[in-house]
């Protein structure tokens, strides 16, 4: 009995060590939040936050040990479901709910190109709540290297990407259309990194270079209120609602005549309609 408890404590320590690693990787508490962010947080989100870290995290743990032996032992065609529940199950730990809007969309056989705004921390438990058929995406390559996560992501087929390293990147997006064209879709958020002020940034081209290169469909989806639940400068989070509105295809041959620049415009557009249907509502 005593070995168990050690065990478990054992696990806790290790995980802990592995969230903080996460957290002051991808974060950055110590900046200021821009003026212009929307809604500023308060004491009422720190005791929030106090509340809801210690239950998100014993979930994440309960998590990486439950679904990682499914995604070894089943097919990664198989496990979408499993993906999906855990995925809202991370985001409820949180205090958060989800409504997803347009969900036969990403049902579709064909394989397509999905692009979402980067909002939050949180966008990969987000990303999970759309998988309802085998996909991929592109993976920090820290993430890589965490004790199981990092065997789940490899194993699930996820492709780990080095940002500053441009030939590294290259291959990242060559792998990707790999995927696309033996009928794999591809999750990728265009602006790169998360934004710091709520506000949709600047795209980079390495998505639009595989689309054309895939020939692929493209499939735009909005998130709605993630950066107030949980932002890049600050440690606290906001319990509440995420809208995940799914827009219309971009077929290929309606842009295959396009440049890059072209079709990076006409994905902007759209995913701000979106964005801004959503806040008029």
């Amino acid at each position: 009995m005593n070995f168990f408890i050690w065990l478990i404590l054992l696990l806790i320590v290790f995980f802990a060590l592995a969230a903080f690693k996460i957290l002051s990787t991808t974060e950055f508490h110590g900046v200021d939040t821009p003026k212009n962010a929307k809604n500023t947080l308060d004491i009422r989100h720190t005791i929030s936050s106090i509340i809801f870290y210690p239950i998100g995290f014993t979930t994440f743990i309960f998590t990486i040990l439950t679904l990682t032996p499914l995604v070894f032992i089943l097919d990664p065609k198989r496990v979408g479901w499993a993906i999906r529940f855990y995925g809202r199950l991370m985001l409820l730990s949180f205090g958060v709910i989800v409504k997803l809007n347009g969900k036969e969309k990403l049902k579709r056989d064909k394989a397509y190109l999905l692009l979402i705004n980067h909002e939050s921390l949180f966008d990969v438990f987000l990303l999970g709540c759309l998988t309802f058929r085998q996909v991929t995406a592109l993976g920090a390559a820290y993430q890589f290297k965490l004790p199981l996560w990092g065997m789940m992501l490899k194993r699930y087929g996820i492709i780990p990407l080095k940002r500053r390293k441009t030939n590294e990147a290259i291959e990242a997006v060559e792998m990707a259309r790999e995927k696309l064209e033996n009928g794999i879709c591809v999750f990728l958020a265009p602006e790169g990194t998360r934004t710091d002020d709520g506000a949709l940034k600047p795209f980079k081209k390495g998505g639009f270079h595989l689309a054309f290169g895939a020939k692929a469909d493209i499939l735009i989806v909005g998130f709605k209120g993630a950066f107030e639940i949980k932002r890049k400068t600050d440690w606290r989070i906001r319990p509440g609602k995420v809208t995940i509105d799914v827009g219309d295809f971009i077929l290929y041959d309606d842009y295959k005549d396009k440049s890059i620049e072209e079709l990076q415009f006409i994905v902007r557009e759209q995913m701000l309609q979106i964005l801004e249907t959503r806040e008029d509502n």
